[in-house]
This record gives C-alpha cells, sequence and structure tokens, in this order.
C-alpha cells in the first residue's frame, strides 16, 4: 500500500526546470531508495513533500489525502516525519530531552494519552543510544547526533519518514545498525524514504530505488536493476559516448540551465596580515604531493591519511560518488582547509598550513564547485578582480578571450544572467589570468549539458599541452578520463584505487553503485 504518492511534480526557480513531472510512490513495509548526482533534485522533492517548497505542478498525497497545499505542520500531523542533509538538533539539550520534545509535541497536538517518558526511553533504546542518552548532543559525534535526529522524528510517530543523509558522520558499524534499524521499522509498517550517497548502504538497506537526474526521474527498480541500468550508470559516470579523447575536435555549444554562483572564501584581516609575503617554492618533479593527509570539519573526520601525488605538467583526475572527500581533499591542497594530520607539497616546498591567499600568490589556484564567480558584475568587472595577483589587466583580457572567445562577445554582460557553461567558462579564464603553475578544478561538468562538457574539457586539454599541472575532481566520470594522465577512485575519504585511466574506468562502475573498487 502506498503511503506517500508523487503524481507529476514539477519546480521551477527562475528560468530552470529542477523538478520535471517527478511521480513516485513510498509504500508501507518498504525502505525505499531516492538517489541521483549532485543537483539532481532530491532534496528539492524532500521540501515539496514536507510542505518547505510549493510545486508549480502536480500532487503530494499522504495516506489517502492529498496535501499538496497543506502547511508543513499539517502535513507532519498527517504521518510525515522528516531528517535534514544538514543536522538540526538542540545542540544545548540532552539526546534524551531531544527526543522528549518530539514525543511532547505529538501527545500536544494528538490528544493522546501515552506516557511520554517511557515512550522516549523506548525510542533511545531501539535507535541505539541508550550510552549517550544523558550526553548534551553538541558534545557528541556527528554521526551519534543524526540518530537522535531520527529518534525525534520517530517521537512523532510518522506513517512516512523521509530520511535526508542520515549515515554521514556515521562509522561503518553505525551505518550497518543504521541500516538494520530502518529495516525493523518498516516491518512494522513505516514506509521509509532515503536519500543517500553512500551506495553500499543503500544498496543494502533499500527494497525499491528511484534515480533522479536533472530534475527527472530516469530508473525505477530493484537494487540489482539500478546497478544494472545504462541510464544510471551514465548519469553517474558520464556518457562513453562523450568523453573528450586526446586529440579529439571541441565540441559545439549547447543551451542549459544558468548554474547557482558560490561565494568565494572570506580570508580574516588578521589571516591577510600575517601572510602578506609570497611563498617561494623551489622546482621539483611532482606539481603537488599529498602524504597521510587526514581532514575533518569540527569532530567529522572527512579524510583518512590520503596520499596523492600530481607530477609536474600532467592532469590527475581525482574520481568518486557524493560525500567521497574529494571537495576536502581540494580545499587542503588550495590551503583552504588546515589538515589534521599529514603534509603537503607543491613543488617541493612544504607548505602544510598555509593560508589560502599565499597560495594563490604562489601559482596554485582553485576554481570551486559552483564557479564562485560575481554574479553581479560584469564579465569584464570580474576578470578585473584577477588583477590581485600583478597581471596587467590587458593581459588578462587578451589571455581570457583567446581562450574562451564566446566571453568577449559577453564581455558587458552581468555574469549571473550568463549560462550555466559561460559561467564555468568565466570561472575558468579568471583563474587562468593568474598564470598558475597548479590549477585545481571541482565539478567542472556540474548542471552542464554534454557538448558543453565536452568543449570545456578540450579547453583542459589545452591548458595542460601548456605545462600547467591539472588536479580535477569530478563525479561524471568519462569525460574527464579522456584528459587524463593518471586517475583515482576516492571512497569514504580514502583513496582506494590508482593507476591508469583505462584501468580506473573499469572500476567506477562498483566504486558509484556499489561503494566498493572490489568484486
Amino acid at each position: 500500500m502506498a503511503l506517500l504518492e508523487i503524481h507529476e511534480v514539477g519546480v521551477r526557480f527562475g528560468g530552470l526546470q529542477a523538478l520535471d513531472a517527478v511521480s513516485l510512490d513510498v509504500d508501507a513495509g518498504r525502505v525505499t531508495g531516492l538517489i541521483g548526482p549532485n543537483g539532481a533534485g532530491k532534496t528539492t522533492l524532500f521540501n515539496v513533500i514536507t510542505g518547505l517548497q510549493p510545486p508549480s505542478a502536480g500532487r503530494v498525497v499522504v495516506d489517502g489525502q492529498d496535501v499538496t497545499l497543506a502547511k508543513p505542520h499539517v502535513r507532519a500531523r498527517r504521518g510525515i516525519g522528516r531528517t535534514f542533509q544538514r543536522l538540526e538538533t538542540f545542540g544545548t539539550l540532552t539526546a534524551r530531552e531531544n527526543v522528549l520534545v518530539g514525543a511532547e509535541m505529538r501527545r500536544g497536538w494528538s490528544r493522546e494519552r501515552f506516557d511520554v517518558r517511557a515512550f522516549t526511553d523506548d525510542l533511545i533504546d531501539r535507535v541505539g543510544l541508550g550510552a549517550v542518552a544523558d550526553e548534551k548532543v553538541d558534545k557528541l559525534p556527528t554521526g551519534t547526533a543524526r540518530l537522535v535526529e531520527v529518534a525525534r522524528s520517530l517521537a512523532s510517530k510518522p506513517r512516512v519518514l523521509l530520511l535526508d543523509e542520515p549515515s554521514a558522520g556515521l562509522n561503518e558499524n553505525e551505518t550497518s545498525a543504521l541500516g538494520s534499524l530502518l529495516r525493523d521499522l518498516a516491518s512494522d509498517g513505516l514506509g521509509v524514504l532515503l536519500v543517500e550517497h553512500d551506495m553500499s548502504f543503500v544498496m543494502g538497506a533499500c527494497d525499491h530505488i528511484h534515480v533522479l537526474d536533472f530534475g527527472r526521474l530516469i530508473a525505477a527498480g530493484s537494487p540489482g536493476d539500478i546497478q544494472a541500468n545504462p541510464d544510471v550508470r551514465a548519469a553517474y559516470l558520464g556518457s562513453k559516448d562523450h568523453s573528450v579523447a586526446k586529440g579529439g575536435g571541441a565540441g559545439e555549444a549547447a543551451a542549459e540551465a544558468a548554474g547557482a554562483a558560490a561565494d568565494l572564501p572570506v580570508i580574516s584581516l588578521a589571516e591577510q596580515r600575517s601572510q602578506k609575503e609570497k611563498v617561494t617554492v623551489p622546482a621539483s618533479g611532482d606539481a603537488l604531493a599529498l602524504r597521510d593527509v587526514r581532514a575533518a570539519y569540527g569532530i567529522i573526520d572527512v579524510l583518512h591519511d590520503v596520499d596523492l601525488t600530481v607530477p609536474a605538467g600532467t592532469v590527475f583526475a581525482l574520481l568518486g560518488p557524493n560525500g567521497a572527500g574529494k571537495s576536502t581533499t581540494l580545499k587542503v591542497a588550495s590551503g583552504l582547509i588546515k589538515p589534521t594530520g599529514g603534509t603537503v607539497h607543491v613543488l617541493g616546498a612544504d607548505v602544510t598550513g598555509t593560508s589560502a591567499d599565499a597560495m594563490a600568490r604562489s601559482g596554485v589556484c582553485l576554481v570551486p564547485e559552483g564557479r564562485g564567480i560575481f554574479p553581479n558584475l560584469t564579465v569584464t568587472e570580474n576578470l578585473r578582480m584577477a588583477t590581485y595577483s600583478g597581471t596587467p589587466f590587458k593581459a588578462v583580457i587578451e589571455r581570457a578571450f583567446e581562450r574562451f572567445p564566446r566571453l568577449k562577445e559577453r564581455r558587458k554582460q552581468v555574469a549571473g544572467t550568463l549560462s550555466g557553461g559561460e559561467q564555468q567558462m568565466l570561472a575558468m579564464a579568471r583563474a587562468l589570468a593568474t598564470d598558475p603553475k597548479l590549477l585545481l578544478l571541482d565539478e567542472l561538468s556540474m548542471g552542464l549539458a554534454p557538448l558543453i562538457v565536452e568543449e570545456l574539457y578540450e579547453v583542459v586539454k589545452r591548458i595542460a599541452e601548456d605545462d600547467v599541472s591539472i588536479l580535477i575532481v569530478e563525479q561524471f566520470a568519462h569525460e574527464v578520463l579522456g584528459v587524463a594522465d593518471t586517475a583515482a577512485i576516492m571512497l569514504h575519504g580514502r583513496i582506494e584505487y590508482t593507476g591508469e585511466p583505462s584501468e580506473v574506468g573499469a572500476a567506477l562502475d562498483r566504486a558509484y553503485l556499489g561503494g566498493t573498487v572490489t568484486g
């Protein structure tokens, strides 16, 4: 029986169709998975279901009742519970008190007569939080705090439970326990809709999986069916038909939705004052070397003993599914994040802990995920910002327009109104204007049409021919493998496999859709 029915749901943000006629059911007694690459629309669909985002088309039905126009609290009372991708707990309350809040609210609006403290204790034990029940949540590891959020959601006695990346921060044993818990909850008649990047967890916990890509449902079926589906592999890995072979021709331009611009990293005034001198690095055979690098966000360990070497004048592709730690690796290499262990060497010099602005002045340039342009400035004004490195403005403009002729046509256009591909070109042009020795590219193809991606990778190939060392992080693998000299697969914050692009390509299906590089 379908407890949750999504009928032809659409969401549009201006000119961007975020969801397009998405239909799916969540049945009682089953764990249903919802997966897809970054930007596929998964969290947007969750927001539609819970009432945080009104749809532009379609209907949401909960337990036979149409709730499309209902407010979020009404939907919660109809039986929808949810956790969030970004942890939402009461940090100054204990784990028990967090769950008790949910139980008290349930008793308050439902007028049910039940012992909320006994009910809370039962949930604490069921989720496995007994040992930390009286600890304040902000003192708990993030993985454990996520279990608190799950328990609090269960306190509302939902019919359907929506979980957004619940395994983030969990170790292997905790992830296994969570999978067992979800299957146990489903066996009691609960419907579970799971969004998750850990494919081994998804494939082991879910009975049925739906796959979104660019806001459209491209596949649905059992875990085995999804792993064997060529459209799903293309969504996660990119299409082999559009990979860029060395020596191949440039692709033609294609129209695509405008991408959102991310803010540039902010460096404190105190750090600017302490890092005025440019770091001088001697020549070396390796452009970048990470040795036993560990990194964390607060108490969340993200990178575990990462070893990675980018020889000078080569293209290194770092591949892996969502949440593998790829972007964090780039942030460590560029100085945005200081490692908690290990060393970072650039062109032979130990630059571990060096600030991002000093790294940039020394020839390390990062093009971040989301492009990092100034959306309210024109193309020319964005390029002028690259003169901070001392390169004359005339030289910046000439280099940019030579590599990207389309930017010359758009030079007076506000950057935020450019297409997604043009924004990526602008981000790359601004980076290359600084004449970098090491170029770090994060998700170059995100949100772009295949022909645009092909065109951009032709540019990457020409940049590499100019003896610029490049480390590219990508989820869509086949496009980058055509220009890479070496590639590696990262899973769960570790480099699991390194080799020739052809060798790495053969292991990608298992890595992306199975969570392992072994058979």
